[in-house]
């Protein structure tokens, strides 16, 4: 969708607040310029793809920002590439900055940096590179199993971008033993400067749901004691499907992991058609069930469930995140973003405006049902649960 099909508001880039700029990103996308194409690069980290590509594929190679900081660091937000958005980001003099097509003046902004831990190479060829990434300048991020057995079934989520990815070079191992999760994780914390404040573990299906809940549980324990041996406090979020057996969600207790399993899509027709693999499997009752079991497990706080904002009409939505948190679950929104080569390609990405709509919706679900602790915290790049607890939607739609 062009640009001038959704006008922005006219003013001064100066005068918005990080969060409003950071929702036109997320609405409009951004451009990059050739000065930016140029100047970027170390020390700053450069976007690597472990799962899925937001951007134009001639892009998929390039030097690129992964996410920025607006407001002096105070938010971060993804740097997802649209050729026709009014937003650019551009480098001149030194400095990287964002310009806005029809308002005057700039907004500078700043980038994670480079990981030491990305450069390391162990005799025996082991490489953190390999198995992990540095997801919003604070998350360490492991997708263990780089496919999904709803891509082979012909049954793929429509928003996901894994096997047009994955099927390009993408520099990660397909499939990560626990053994290495736990390597990768102790050599990324002894060379973290601090930036790390969470694990985050995440992949594809495989065919059988039990198997594979197993396997994953495997992996975070390999993460707990990975975290434990580094002497560090740190959160990990296991981001999963749910099993057929319900008995397996019982041995998340005493494993010191918080999980996520993913509404997607609330209402029940949108969510069978964009997440066919999913409905047949389980579907939301699968999700609803495993989401008010494992909380009653972990306690709360301690189970997530993200949703994909601007699926659905935000009503849909808000009694989404309404029924997630009675559940005793915490509700997230990670916006849609039309990712090339798959099936919503072409779908128009929800206006600032919306989105607004959906971080105070989200904003009134934390305070009314008492939720402290959000999911990305301060790292989610596409997401705004970390700016709704921090209530940074100040004025109602």
């Amino acid at each position: 969708m062009a640009f001038n099909q959704r006008p922005v508001m006219a003013g001064a880039v100066a005068d918005m607040a990080p969060i409003d700029i950071k929702l036109e990103l997320l609405s409009f996308g951004v451009r990059l310029t050739p000065s930016l194409l140029a100047n970027y690069g170390r020390p700053y980290l450069q976007k690597r793809r472990a799962y899925g590509n937001p951007d134009p594929v001639a892009l998929r190679t390039a030097s690129i920002p992964q996410e920025l900081y607006l407001g002096g660091g105070a938010l971060v937000c993804a740097v997802n590439v649209r050729l026709d958005s009014p937003w650019t980001l551009d480098y001149a003099d030194g400095q990287f900055f964002l310009r806005c097509a029809g308002r005057q003046g700039t907004a500078a902004v700043g980038f994670p940096l480079h990981p030491r831990y990305y450069d390391q190479r162990a005799d025996d060829g082991f490489s953190v590179a390999e198995l992990a990434t540095l997801y919003g300048g604070a998350a360490l991020g492991i997708f263990v199993y780089g496919d999904c057995a709803l891509v082979t079934a012909g049954k793929a989520c429509h928003y996901c971008s894994i096997e047009p990815n994955r099927s390009k070079s993408s520099g990660f191992q397909s499939v990560i033993a626990p053994d290495d999760v736990y390597r990768a994780i102790v050599t990324a914390l002894a060379l973290d400067d601090g930036s790390i404040t969470q694990v985050m573990l995440n992949g594809g299906n495989f065919p059988d749901l039990d198997r594979n809940f197993a396997f994953y549980l495997r992996i975070a324990q390999a993460a707990r004691r990975a975290v434990d041996a580094s002497g560090k406090a740190l959160p990990i979020h296991l981001i999963a499907f749910p099993p057929r057996n319900r008995a397996l969600l019982r041995e998340l207790a005493g494993l010191g992991v918080e999980v996520a399993f993913n509404t997607e899509v609330y209402d029940p027709q949108l969510f069978a058609r964009y997440c066919p693999g999913k409905h047949a499997d389980g579907g939301q009752r699968l999700l609803f069930d495993a989401i008010e079991e494992s909380a009653s497990v972990l306690g709360a706080g301690r189970v997530y469930s993200i949703f994909v904002g601007g699926l659905e009409p935000l009503p849909s939505l808000r009694a989404g995140l309404a029924h997630v948190a009675r559940l005793g679950g915490t509700p997230v929104i990670n916006v849609f973003h039309a990712d090339p080569e798959t099936p919503l390609a072409q779908f128009p990405v929800a206006a600032p405006a919306a989105i607004h709509q959906m971080g105070w919706a989200l904003q009134e679900t934390y305070q009314q049902f008492g939720i402290s602790q959000p999911f990305y915290d301060n790292c989610g790049r596409n997401s705004l649960d970390s700016e709704a607890h921090r209530r940074l939607f100040q004025r109602a739609p």
